[in-house]
Protein backbone atom coordinates (compact mmCIF):
# COMPACT_ATOMS: atom_id res chain seq x y z
CA UNK A 1 0.00 0.00 0.00
CA UNK A 2 1.46 3.35 -1.03
CA UNK A 3 0.68 6.17 1.35
CA UNK A 4 2.60 8.79 -0.62
CA UNK A 5 2.37 9.74 -4.28
CA UNK A 6 5.95 11.08 -4.36
CA UNK A 7 8.26 9.30 -6.82
CA UNK A 8 11.57 8.49 -5.15
CA UNK A 9 14.85 7.44 -6.73
CA UNK A 10 16.51 5.13 -4.21
CA UNK A 11 19.30 2.58 -3.82
CA UNK A 12 21.95 4.36 -5.94
CA UNK A 13 24.72 4.03 -3.36
CA UNK A 14 23.69 0.83 -1.60
CA UNK A 15 22.10 -1.03 -4.50
CA UNK A 16 19.26 -1.96 -2.15
CA UNK A 17 15.59 -2.16 -3.34
CA UNK A 18 14.47 0.47 -0.90
CA UNK A 19 10.88 0.55 -2.18
CA UNK A 20 10.42 -3.17 -1.50
CA UNK A 21 11.89 -2.83 1.96
CA UNK A 22 9.69 0.15 2.83
CA UNK A 23 6.65 -1.67 1.45
CA UNK A 24 7.29 -4.65 3.72
CA UNK A 25 7.83 -2.37 6.68
CA UNK A 26 4.58 -0.52 5.88
CA UNK A 27 2.68 -3.80 5.54
CA UNK A 28 3.51 -4.51 9.14
CA UNK A 29 2.64 -0.97 10.15
CA UNK A 30 -0.70 -1.19 8.28
CA UNK A 31 -2.17 -4.06 10.30
CA UNK A 32 -4.12 -1.74 12.58
CA UNK A 33 -5.41 0.33 9.65
CA UNK A 34 -6.53 -2.79 7.80
CA UNK A 35 -8.42 -3.93 10.88
CA UNK A 36 -10.13 -0.55 11.02
CA UNK A 37 -11.17 -0.85 7.37
CA UNK A 38 -12.43 -4.39 7.81
CA UNK A 39 -14.42 -3.39 10.87
CA UNK A 40 -15.87 -0.43 8.99
CA UNK A 41 -16.94 -2.76 6.18
CA UNK A 42 -18.58 -5.11 8.68
CA UNK A 43 -20.47 -2.22 10.23
CA UNK A 44 -21.58 -1.10 6.75
CA UNK A 45 -22.86 -4.61 5.96
CA UNK A 46 -24.56 -4.71 9.35
CA UNK A 47 -26.23 -1.37 8.67
CA UNK A 48 -27.45 -2.62 5.29
CA UNK A 49 -28.86 -5.79 6.91
CA UNK A 50 -30.69 -3.88 9.63
CA UNK A 51 -32.10 -1.41 7.11
CA UNK A 52 -33.32 -4.23 4.88
CA UNK A 53 -35.06 -5.84 7.83
CA UNK A 54 -36.56 -2.45 8.68
CA UNK A 55 -38.01 -2.21 5.15
CA UNK A 56 -39.21 -5.84 5.10
CA UNK A 57 -41.00 -5.60 8.45
CA UNK A 58 -42.58 -2.28 7.52
CA UNK A 59 -43.89 -3.78 4.25
CA UNK A 60 -45.23 -6.83 6.13
CA UNK A 61 -46.98 -4.60 8.66
CA UNK A 62 -48.34 -2.17 6.04
CA UNK A 63 -49.71 -4.88 3.76
CA UNK A 64 -50.29 -8.30 5.32
CA UNK A 65 -51.07 -7.07 8.85
CA UNK A 66 -53.21 -4.16 7.66
CA UNK A 67 -55.28 -6.43 5.40
CA UNK A 68 -55.92 -8.81 8.28
CA UNK A 69 -57.22 -5.94 10.41
CA UNK A 70 -59.95 -5.07 7.88
CA UNK A 71 -63.50 -6.35 8.29
CA UNK A 72 -63.70 -7.43 4.64
CA UNK A 73 -61.12 -10.13 5.33
CA UNK A 74 -63.55 -12.01 7.57
CA UNK A 75 -66.80 -10.97 5.92
CA UNK A 76 -66.69 -12.45 2.44
CA UNK A 77 -69.97 -13.20 0.75
CA UNK A 78 -71.54 -14.78 -2.28
CA UNK A 79 -74.27 -12.63 -3.84
CA UNK A 80 -76.91 -13.70 -6.38
CA UNK A 81 -79.83 -11.91 -8.02
CA UNK A 82 -82.93 -13.45 -9.59
CA UNK A 83 -82.86 -10.66 -12.21
CA UNK A 84 -79.15 -10.12 -12.75
CA UNK A 85 -79.72 -7.97 -15.85
CA UNK A 86 -81.87 -5.58 -13.84
CA UNK A 87 -80.27 -5.66 -10.37
CA UNK A 88 -76.79 -6.82 -9.42
CA UNK A 89 -75.00 -6.52 -6.10
CA UNK A 90 -71.70 -7.05 -4.33
CA UNK A 91 -71.11 -7.45 -0.63
CA UNK A 92 -68.76 -5.44 1.58
CA UNK A 93 -67.22 -6.12 4.94
CA UNK A 94 -70.27 -4.63 6.66
CA UNK A 95 -72.90 -6.55 4.67
CA UNK A 96 -75.52 -8.61 6.43
CA UNK A 97 -76.22 -12.07 5.10
CA UNK A 98 -79.82 -12.64 4.13
CA UNK A 99 -82.43 -12.63 1.36
CA UNK A 100 -83.70 -9.27 0.13
CA UNK A 101 -86.57 -8.17 -2.09
CA UNK A 102 -85.65 -5.37 -4.53
CA UNK A 103 -88.06 -3.81 -7.02
CA UNK A 104 -86.72 -1.09 -9.33
CA UNK A 105 -89.60 1.10 -10.46
CA UNK A 106 -87.50 3.88 -11.97
CA UNK A 107 -83.82 4.43 -12.73
CA UNK A 108 -81.96 7.60 -11.84
CA UNK A 109 -81.22 9.71 -14.90
CA UNK A 110 -79.29 12.83 -15.80
CA UNK A 111 -80.76 16.10 -17.02
CA UNK A 112 -80.71 15.83 -20.81
CA UNK A 113 -81.69 17.46 -24.08
CA UNK A 114 -82.08 15.38 -27.23
CA UNK A 115 -82.44 17.39 -30.43
CA UNK A 116 -84.58 16.71 -33.48
CA UNK A 117 -82.92 15.35 -36.60
CA UNK A 118 -80.50 17.94 -38.02
CA UNK A 119 -78.30 17.21 -41.02
CA UNK A 120 -74.80 18.51 -40.27
CA UNK A 121 -71.48 17.69 -41.88
CA UNK A 122 -68.97 17.50 -38.98
CA UNK A 123 -66.11 18.27 -41.39
CA UNK A 124 -67.69 21.55 -42.55
CA UNK A 125 -67.99 24.85 -40.71
CA UNK A 126 -71.41 25.87 -39.40
CA UNK A 127 -71.41 28.92 -41.69
CA UNK A 128 -70.96 26.76 -44.77
CA UNK A 129 -73.95 26.74 -47.13
CA UNK A 130 -73.74 22.94 -47.31
CA UNK A 131 -75.34 22.85 -43.85
CA UNK A 132 -78.64 23.98 -45.42
CA UNK A 133 -81.32 25.04 -42.96
CA UNK A 134 -78.92 24.35 -40.08
CA UNK A 135 -76.43 26.94 -41.39
CA UNK A 136 -75.21 29.50 -38.86
CA UNK A 137 -75.45 32.93 -40.50
CA UNK A 138 -73.68 34.96 -37.79
CA UNK A 139 -71.47 34.51 -34.74
CA UNK A 140 -73.42 34.11 -31.52
CA UNK A 141 -73.08 32.71 -27.98
CA UNK A 142 -75.08 30.53 -25.63
CA UNK A 143 -75.27 30.64 -21.83
CA UNK A 144 -75.68 27.43 -19.85
CA UNK A 145 -76.58 27.09 -16.18
CA UNK A 146 -76.28 23.79 -14.31
CA UNK A 147 -78.16 22.50 -11.24
CA UNK A 148 -79.91 25.86 -10.58
CA UNK A 149 -76.63 27.09 -9.12
CA UNK A 150 -75.95 30.71 -10.22
CA UNK A 151 -72.24 30.05 -9.82
CA UNK A 152 -72.28 27.14 -12.25
CA UNK A 153 -72.87 29.21 -15.35
CA UNK A 154 -70.79 29.60 -18.49
CA UNK A 155 -71.15 31.52 -21.74
CA UNK A 156 -69.84 29.77 -24.84
CA UNK A 157 -68.89 31.69 -28.00
CA UNK A 158 -70.13 30.09 -31.23
CA UNK A 159 -68.54 31.16 -34.51
CA UNK A 160 -69.54 30.54 -38.09
CA UNK A 161 -66.04 29.12 -38.59
CA UNK A 162 -66.67 26.40 -35.97
CA UNK A 163 -67.69 22.87 -36.90
CA UNK A 164 -70.28 21.00 -34.86
CA UNK A 165 -67.37 19.04 -33.33
CA UNK A 166 -65.82 22.35 -32.20
CA UNK A 167 -69.09 23.26 -30.50
CA UNK A 168 -69.22 19.87 -28.77
CA UNK A 169 -65.63 20.34 -27.53
CA UNK A 170 -66.39 23.82 -26.18
CA UNK A 171 -69.48 22.62 -24.28
CA UNK A 172 -67.67 19.61 -22.81
CA UNK A 173 -64.84 21.87 -21.64
CA UNK A 174 -67.13 24.62 -20.29
CA UNK A 175 -66.10 26.01 -16.90
CA UNK A 176 -67.69 28.40 -14.45
CA UNK A 177 -66.15 31.65 -13.19
CA UNK A 178 -64.04 29.74 -10.64
CA UNK A 179 -62.55 27.46 -13.28
CA UNK A 180 -64.57 24.39 -12.32
CA UNK A 181 -66.10 22.19 -15.00
CA UNK A 182 -69.85 22.42 -15.51
CA UNK A 183 -69.89 18.63 -15.80
CA UNK A 184 -71.65 18.48 -19.17
CA UNK A 185 -71.52 15.90 -21.92
CA UNK A 186 -72.38 16.95 -25.47
CA UNK A 187 -72.36 14.74 -28.55
CA UNK A 188 -73.45 14.92 -32.18
CA UNK A 189 -74.08 11.63 -33.94
CA UNK A 190 -73.88 12.06 -37.75
CA UNK A 191 -75.57 8.71 -38.31
CA UNK A 192 -78.59 9.58 -36.17
CA UNK A 193 -78.25 13.25 -37.19
CA UNK A 194 -78.95 14.11 -33.59
CA UNK A 195 -77.38 16.40 -30.97
CA UNK A 196 -77.42 15.34 -27.30
CA UNK A 197 -76.58 17.39 -24.20
CA UNK A 198 -76.73 16.00 -20.66
CA UNK A 199 -75.22 16.28 -17.19
CA UNK A 200 -72.67 13.78 -15.94
CA UNK A 201 -74.53 13.72 -12.62
CA UNK A 202 -77.83 11.90 -12.21
CA UNK A 203 -80.69 12.53 -9.85
CA UNK A 204 -83.43 15.08 -9.32
CA UNK A 205 -80.89 17.78 -8.40
CA UNK A 206 -79.29 17.60 -11.86
CA UNK A 207 -80.57 20.38 -14.14
CA UNK A 208 -79.62 22.17 -17.36
CA UNK A 209 -81.05 25.62 -17.96
CA UNK A 210 -80.78 27.21 -21.44
CA UNK A 211 -83.64 29.68 -20.91
CA UNK A 212 -81.30 32.66 -20.65
CA UNK A 213 -80.66 32.44 -24.40
CA UNK A 214 -83.37 34.85 -25.53
CA UNK A 215 -81.67 36.60 -28.46
CA UNK A 216 -82.78 35.77 -31.96
CA UNK A 217 -79.28 34.54 -32.88
CA UNK A 218 -78.94 32.18 -29.94
CA UNK A 219 -82.51 30.92 -30.36
CA UNK A 220 -81.86 30.24 -34.03
CA UNK A 221 -78.65 28.35 -33.18
CA UNK A 222 -80.38 26.19 -30.56
CA UNK A 223 -83.39 25.51 -32.76
CA UNK A 224 -82.01 25.31 -36.31
CA UNK A 225 -78.44 24.12 -35.76
CA UNK A 226 -78.83 21.91 -32.68
CA UNK A 227 -82.43 20.91 -33.25
CA UNK A 228 -83.55 21.80 -29.70
CA UNK A 229 -87.14 22.81 -28.95
CA UNK A 230 -86.81 26.39 -27.72
CA UNK A 231 -90.24 26.33 -26.08
CA UNK A 232 -88.77 24.26 -23.24
CA UNK A 233 -85.12 25.03 -22.46
CA UNK A 234 -84.95 23.55 -18.94
CA UNK A 235 -84.19 19.86 -18.40
CA UNK A 236 -84.10 18.00 -15.07
CA UNK A 237 -82.87 14.58 -14.00
CA UNK A 238 -84.68 12.14 -11.77
CA UNK A 239 -83.91 9.96 -8.75
CA UNK A 240 -84.10 6.21 -8.77
CA UNK A 241 -87.28 4.77 -7.26
CA UNK A 242 -86.68 1.46 -5.49
CA UNK A 243 -88.79 -0.67 -3.18
CA UNK A 244 -86.46 -2.50 -0.78
CA UNK A 245 -88.04 -5.17 1.43
CA UNK A 246 -91.37 -3.35 1.09
CA UNK A 247 -89.93 0.12 1.85
CA UNK A 248 -90.10 2.61 -1.01
CA UNK A 249 -86.97 4.73 -1.47
CA UNK A 250 -87.26 7.80 -3.71
CA UNK A 251 -84.13 9.71 -2.65
CA UNK A 252 -81.44 7.79 -4.54
CA UNK A 253 -79.67 10.19 -6.95
CA UNK A 254 -77.64 7.38 -8.51
CA UNK A 255 -78.21 3.91 -9.89
CA UNK A 256 -75.50 2.68 -7.54
CA UNK A 257 -76.50 2.57 -3.90
CA UNK A 258 -75.40 0.88 -0.67
CA UNK A 259 -78.24 -0.56 1.41
CA UNK A 260 -77.70 -2.81 4.44
CA UNK A 261 -73.98 -2.78 3.62
CA UNK A 262 -74.70 -4.28 0.17
CA UNK A 263 -73.56 -2.40 -2.95
CA UNK A 264 -76.43 -2.45 -5.45
CA UNK A 265 -76.28 -1.57 -9.14
CA UNK A 266 -79.66 -0.83 -10.73
CA UNK A 267 -79.60 -1.47 -14.47
CA UNK A 268 -83.24 -1.43 -15.56
CA UNK A 269 -86.72 -1.51 -14.02
CA UNK A 270 -87.49 -4.97 -12.72
CA UNK A 271 -90.40 -7.18 -13.65
CA UNK A 272 -91.93 -7.38 -10.21
CA UNK A 273 -89.49 -7.80 -7.32
CA UNK A 274 -86.03 -9.29 -7.68
CA UNK A 275 -84.64 -11.57 -4.99
CA UNK A 276 -81.08 -10.81 -3.93
CA UNK A 277 -79.42 -13.41 -1.74
CA UNK A 278 -76.30 -12.66 0.33
CA UNK A 279 -74.63 -15.67 1.93
CA UNK A 280 -71.34 -15.93 3.76
CA UNK A 281 -68.48 -17.37 1.70
CA UNK A 282 -66.65 -19.48 4.27
CA UNK A 283 -64.10 -20.60 1.69
CA UNK A 284 -63.14 -16.96 1.11
CA UNK A 285 -62.48 -16.38 4.82
CA UNK A 286 -60.44 -19.59 5.06
CA UNK A 287 -58.35 -18.54 2.07
CA UNK A 288 -57.66 -15.13 3.62
CA UNK A 289 -56.61 -16.70 6.93
CA UNK A 290 -54.41 -19.32 5.24
CA UNK A 291 -52.76 -16.67 3.09
CA UNK A 292 -51.94 -14.69 6.23
CA UNK A 293 -50.49 -17.76 7.96
CA UNK A 294 -48.34 -18.51 4.90
CA UNK A 295 -46.98 -14.97 4.83
CA UNK A 296 -46.40 -14.97 8.59
CA UNK A 297 -44.51 -18.28 8.33
CA UNK A 298 -42.42 -16.95 5.46
CA UNK A 299 -41.41 -13.89 7.49
CA UNK A 300 -40.72 -15.98 10.60
CA UNK A 301 -38.59 -18.49 8.64
CA UNK A 302 -36.56 -15.64 7.20
CA UNK A 303 -36.00 -14.15 10.66
CA UNK A 304 -35.06 -17.51 12.17
CA UNK A 305 -32.55 -18.09 9.38
CA UNK A 306 -30.99 -14.68 9.91
CA UNK A 307 -30.43 -15.22 13.64
CA UNK A 308 -29.06 -18.77 13.18
CA UNK A 309 -26.83 -18.32 10.11
CA UNK A 310 -23.31 -19.69 10.76
CA UNK A 311 -20.37 -17.35 11.32
CA UNK A 312 -17.21 -18.00 9.26
CA UNK A 313 -14.55 -16.22 11.28
CA UNK A 314 -11.80 -17.00 8.78
CA UNK A 315 -13.63 -14.95 6.15
CA UNK A 316 -13.01 -11.31 6.94
CA UNK A 317 -13.91 -8.41 4.60
CA UNK A 318 -11.49 -8.21 1.69
CA UNK A 319 -9.11 -5.30 1.30
CA UNK A 320 -8.76 -3.62 -2.10
CA UNK A 321 -5.34 -5.24 -2.62
CA UNK A 322 -6.84 -8.66 -1.94
CA UNK A 323 -9.72 -8.07 -4.35
CA UNK A 324 -7.22 -7.19 -7.06
CA UNK A 325 -5.83 -10.71 -6.89
CA UNK A 326 -9.24 -12.43 -7.17
CA UNK A 327 -11.90 -12.93 -9.83
CA UNK A 328 -15.40 -11.44 -9.44
CA UNK A 329 -16.82 -14.88 -8.72
CA UNK A 330 -14.20 -15.53 -6.04
CA UNK A 331 -14.95 -12.17 -4.46
CA UNK A 332 -18.69 -12.93 -4.50
CA UNK A 333 -18.23 -16.34 -2.87
CA UNK A 334 -15.83 -14.94 -0.28
CA UNK A 335 -18.14 -12.08 0.71
CA UNK A 336 -21.09 -14.45 0.98
CA UNK A 337 -19.18 -16.27 3.69
CA UNK A 338 -17.97 -13.03 5.26
CA UNK A 339 -21.52 -11.67 5.52
CA UNK A 340 -22.96 -14.89 6.93
CA UNK A 341 -23.91 -14.70 10.59
CA UNK A 342 -23.85 -10.90 10.84
CA UNK A 343 -27.14 -11.02 12.75
CA UNK A 344 -26.61 -14.36 14.47
CA UNK A 345 -28.33 -14.24 17.88
CA UNK A 346 -29.06 -10.55 17.26
CA UNK A 347 -30.84 -9.07 20.26
CA UNK A 348 -33.42 -7.09 18.26
CA UNK A 349 -34.44 -9.84 15.83
CA UNK A 350 -34.28 -12.60 18.44
CA UNK A 351 -36.45 -10.56 20.78
CA UNK A 352 -38.88 -9.83 17.97
CA UNK A 353 -39.21 -13.51 17.09
CA UNK A 354 -39.91 -14.38 20.73
CA UNK A 355 -42.57 -11.69 21.03
CA UNK A 356 -44.22 -12.65 17.74
CA UNK A 357 -44.45 -16.28 18.82
CA UNK A 358 -45.90 -15.20 22.17
CA UNK A 359 -48.56 -13.10 20.43
CA UNK A 360 -49.59 -16.01 18.23
CA UNK A 361 -50.24 -18.20 21.28
CA UNK A 362 -52.04 -15.53 23.32
CA UNK A 363 -55.64 -15.75 24.54
CA UNK A 364 -57.98 -12.92 23.54
CA UNK A 365 -60.96 -11.98 25.68
CA UNK A 366 -63.54 -11.87 22.86
CA UNK A 367 -66.48 -13.36 24.75
CA UNK A 368 -66.20 -16.75 23.06
CA UNK A 369 -64.52 -20.10 23.47
CA UNK A 370 -62.85 -19.38 20.13
CA UNK A 371 -60.40 -17.13 21.92
CA UNK A 372 -57.02 -18.32 20.64
CA UNK A 373 -55.53 -19.34 17.32
CA UNK A 374 -55.19 -22.92 18.52
CA UNK A 375 -58.92 -23.00 19.34
CA UNK A 376 -59.72 -22.37 15.66
CA UNK A 377 -57.13 -24.84 14.34
CA UNK A 378 -53.98 -22.69 13.95
CA UNK A 379 -50.94 -23.83 15.92
CA UNK A 380 -47.40 -25.20 15.82
CA UNK A 381 -46.80 -28.93 15.87
CA UNK A 382 -43.52 -29.13 17.78
CA UNK A 383 -40.77 -27.05 19.32
CA UNK A 384 -38.57 -27.81 16.32
CA UNK A 385 -40.96 -25.80 14.14
CA UNK A 386 -39.54 -22.61 15.70
CA UNK A 387 -42.98 -21.02 15.80
CA UNK A 388 -44.15 -22.06 12.34
CA UNK A 389 -47.93 -22.32 12.22
CA UNK A 390 -50.13 -24.96 10.58
CA UNK A 391 -53.83 -24.66 9.72
CA UNK A 392 -56.35 -27.39 10.47
CA UNK A 393 -58.86 -26.36 7.78
CA UNK A 394 -61.65 -28.55 9.16
CA UNK A 395 -61.39 -27.00 12.60
CA UNK A 396 -61.10 -23.48 11.15
CA UNK A 397 -64.20 -23.99 9.01
CA UNK A 398 -66.20 -25.22 12.01
CA UNK A 399 -65.21 -22.12 14.00
CA UNK A 400 -66.13 -19.71 11.19
CA UNK A 401 -69.51 -21.36 10.64
CA UNK A 402 -70.27 -21.58 14.36
CA UNK A 403 -69.22 -18.07 15.42
CA UNK A 404 -67.84 -15.87 12.59
CA UNK A 405 -67.97 -12.76 14.77
CA UNK A 406 -65.72 -14.38 17.39
CA UNK A 407 -63.18 -15.38 14.72
CA UNK A 408 -63.05 -11.80 13.44
CA UNK A 409 -62.65 -10.42 16.96
CA UNK A 410 -59.91 -12.95 17.74
CA UNK A 411 -57.86 -11.42 14.97
CA UNK A 412 -58.85 -7.75 14.80
CA UNK A 413 -60.52 -6.72 18.05
CA UNK A 414 -59.29 -3.37 19.36
CA UNK A 415 -58.30 -3.41 23.00
CA UNK A 416 -55.50 -3.49 25.55
CA UNK A 417 -52.98 -6.31 25.17
CA UNK A 418 -52.07 -6.10 28.88
CA UNK A 419 -55.71 -6.82 29.73
CA UNK A 420 -56.07 -9.56 27.12
CA UNK A 421 -58.63 -7.66 25.06
CA UNK A 422 -56.51 -6.84 22.00
CA UNK A 423 -56.83 -9.09 18.95
CA UNK A 424 -53.89 -11.10 17.64
CA UNK A 425 -53.38 -8.87 14.60
CA UNK A 426 -53.35 -5.65 16.64
CA UNK A 427 -50.89 -7.18 19.10
CA UNK A 428 -48.69 -8.29 16.22
CA UNK A 429 -48.87 -4.84 14.63
CA UNK A 430 -47.74 -3.18 17.87
CA UNK A 431 -44.92 -5.71 18.29
CA UNK A 432 -43.66 -5.07 14.77
CA UNK A 433 -43.90 -1.31 15.24
CA UNK A 434 -41.72 -1.53 18.35
CA UNK A 435 -39.21 -3.71 16.46
CA UNK A 436 -39.11 -1.27 13.55
CA UNK A 437 -38.41 1.56 15.97
CA UNK A 438 -35.50 -0.38 17.51
CA UNK A 439 -34.06 -1.13 14.07
CA UNK A 440 -34.32 2.53 13.11
CA UNK A 441 -32.50 3.60 16.26
CA UNK A 442 -29.84 0.99 15.57
CA UNK A 443 -29.15 1.67 11.89
CA UNK A 444 -31.57 4.23 10.45
CA UNK A 445 -33.69 3.34 7.44
CA UNK A 446 -33.21 2.72 3.74
CA UNK A 447 -32.65 5.89 1.76
CA UNK A 448 -31.22 7.83 4.69
CA UNK A 449 -27.55 8.81 4.85
CA UNK A 450 -25.52 5.90 6.23
CA UNK A 451 -23.63 8.28 8.51
CA UNK A 452 -26.82 9.35 10.33
CA UNK A 453 -27.42 9.67 14.07
CA UNK A 454 -28.28 6.01 14.55
CA UNK A 455 -25.99 3.82 16.67
CA UNK A 456 -24.24 2.29 13.66
CA UNK A 457 -24.29 5.61 11.81
CA UNK A 458 -22.21 7.15 14.60
CA UNK A 459 -19.87 4.13 14.65
CA UNK A 460 -19.30 4.49 10.92
CA UNK A 461 -18.58 8.20 11.30
CA UNK A 462 -16.07 7.47 14.07
CA UNK A 463 -14.50 4.69 12.00
CA UNK A 464 -14.08 7.07 9.05
CA UNK A 465 -12.34 9.56 11.33
CA UNK A 466 -10.07 6.86 12.77
CA UNK A 467 -9.16 5.60 9.28
CA UNK A 468 -8.29 9.12 8.11
CA UNK A 469 -6.18 9.69 11.21
CA UNK A 470 -4.41 6.34 10.89
CA UNK A 471 -3.78 6.88 7.16
CA UNK A 472 -2.16 10.23 7.89
CA UNK A 473 -0.02 8.63 10.58
CA UNK A 474 1.16 5.94 8.16
CA UNK A 475 1.96 8.54 5.53
CA UNK A 476 4.26 10.23 8.03
CA UNK A 477 5.76 6.88 8.96
CA UNK A 478 6.46 6.02 5.33
CA UNK A 479 8.05 9.41 4.78
CA UNK A 480 10.22 8.80 7.85
CA UNK A 481 11.44 5.45 6.46
CA UNK A 482 12.33 7.04 3.17
CA UNK A 483 14.19 9.86 4.95
CA UNK A 484 16.17 7.31 6.95
CA UNK A 485 17.07 5.31 3.84
CA UNK A 486 17.93 8.54 2.01
CA UNK A 487 20.27 9.52 4.85
CA UNK A 488 21.83 6.07 4.68
CA UNK A 489 22.31 6.41 0.92
CA UNK A 490 23.94 9.82 1.39
CA UNK A 491 26.28 8.45 4.07
CA UNK A 492 27.21 5.50 1.89
CA UNK A 493 27.74 7.83 -1.06
CA UNK A 494 30.15 9.92 1.03
CA UNK A 495 31.86 6.79 2.24
CA UNK A 496 32.24 5.55 -1.31
CA UNK A 497 33.63 8.90 -2.39
CA UNK A 498 36.14 8.90 0.46
CA UNK A 499 37.14 5.33 -0.25
CA UNK A 500 37.68 6.20 -3.90
CA UNK A 501 39.82 9.22 -2.96
CA UNK A 502 41.93 7.21 -0.55
CA UNK A 503 42.35 4.51 -3.13
CA UNK A 504 43.61 7.05 -5.61
CA UNK A 505 45.96 8.65 -3.05
CA UNK A 506 47.58 5.37 -2.24
CA UNK A 507 48.28 4.79 -5.87
CA UNK A 508 45.52 2.32 -6.40
CA UNK A 509 44.69 3.99 -9.70
CA UNK A 510 48.26 3.47 -11.11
Amino acid sequence: MNYSSITRLTGFASGMDTDSIVKKLMNAESISLNKLKQNQQKQTWLSDSYRQWNADLLAFRSNTILNMSLSKTYNTFDVSSSQENAVSATASGTSLAGTYSVEVKQLASSAAFTGDKVSLDPTKTLGNSVQGAAQLTADTSITINVNNDPGKTATIAIKTTDTINDVVTKINGAKDSTGKSLGLQAFYDPTLQQFTLKTKETGAAAKIDLSMNTSAESQAFLNNTLGLNTTNLVAAGQNANVIFNGNEITTLPSNNATIMGINFSFKSPTVGASTVTVSQNTDGVIKNVKDFVDQYNSMLDKMNKSITDPVYRDYQPLLEEQKGEMSEKQIEMWEEKAKSGLLRSDRILSGLVTKMRSVMTSIVDNGSSYNSLSSIGISSRSYQDKGKLYVDETKLREAIQADPDAVEKLFSQLGDASKGTSGVINQLSETLQAGIKELTNKAGFTGNNQYDQSVIGKLLSNAQTDIARQTEKLQRKEAQYYRQFAAMEQAMSRFNSQSSWLYQQTGGGM
